[in-house]
């Protein structure tokens, strides 16, 4: 999220909720016969990390991200492996040639950019052509929290896809983005990320601190938040607590 409120253990921690996503996310790049694949917004480099030991000899991983501590703490992880780097670079300017990558990924990247369609041009200029682009994303406005306040849960939404995130409607417009910048064979596949404790939504989209910010900044007055974290709270203890949000996965080639 911008103004990130998280860390690497937060993204360790979603890659192990998310984990079927991540290995579906993969699969495009499973039988590639050789050449680079790029991580975009690697992160912690987890994920390149696992793409590397899918491919093994047969690939080169790059893990591109632009914030020094996730490139610091992704090159700790590496270990033995010599078919993988990381780079602290932004995704909007590629440092590779036209047509020679193999294979490119993006994972919940493009609601944080200011100008995505700048990325989508670098990602096909340096493609090769017939080869995968896989993207996911996050439907900010499918959250839900199963409450009786139906004003203030739709509060949240507009404020995550309105205020919250860089470019919040993101994932909605995966598919005409990658359209109108010239891939084809685009594919979407629909995944549902469901927490059933308040920890769980606390860690994995940070409830209490988006509630928190809503409050600070008025956008929920003190009686919203204060009626809609009680609903939350005896959600929690009675033992039906349910928060659910949609990502996506667009697989496409140039």
């Amino acid at each position: 999220m911008d103004n990130k409120h998280y860390g690497a253990g937060y993204l360790v921690d979603t890659g192990d909720f998310l984990k079927q996503l991540k290995i579906h996310s993969y699969t495009p790049f499973a039988n590639l016969p050789q050449g680079v694949i790029l991580d975009l917004g690697c992160g912690t480099g987890m994920d390149a990390i696992n793409i590397a030991d899918m491919v093994g000899e047969r690939g080169q991983v790059i893990g591109i991200d632009h914030d020094q501590a996730m490139i610091g703490h992704a090159r700790t992880t590496v270990g033995e492996r010599k078919n993988i780097d990381f780079v602290q670079a932004g995704v909007d300017k590629l440092d590779f040639e036209d047509n020679s990558v193999s294979g490119i990924r993006m994972e919940r990247v493009v609601q944080h950019l200011p100008e995505p369609d700048a990325t989508f041009r670098e990602v096909y200029r340096v493609l090769k052509t017939d080869h995968p682009f896989v993207v996911v994303e996050t439907i900010w406005d499918s959250l839900n929290f199963y409450t009786q306040h139906i004003a203030t849960e739709q509060k949240i939404r507009n404020y995550l896809t309105g205020q919250k995130v860089n470019n919040g409607w993101a994932g909605n417009k995966l598919t005409a983005d990658l359209n109108a910048n010239g891939f084809r064979n685009i594919q979407l596949d629909t995944f549902c990320m469901v927490v059933r404790t308040k920890e769980e939504a606390n860690r994995y989209i940070f409830l209490d601190l988006i509630l928190a910010e809503m409050a600070d900044k008025a956008v929920l007055t003190k009686e919203e938040s204060e009626d809609f974290i009680t609903s939350l709270l005896s959600a929690d203890n009675n033992g039906y607590f349910t928060v659910s949000m949609n990502l996506v996965i667009a697989k496409a080639v140039k």
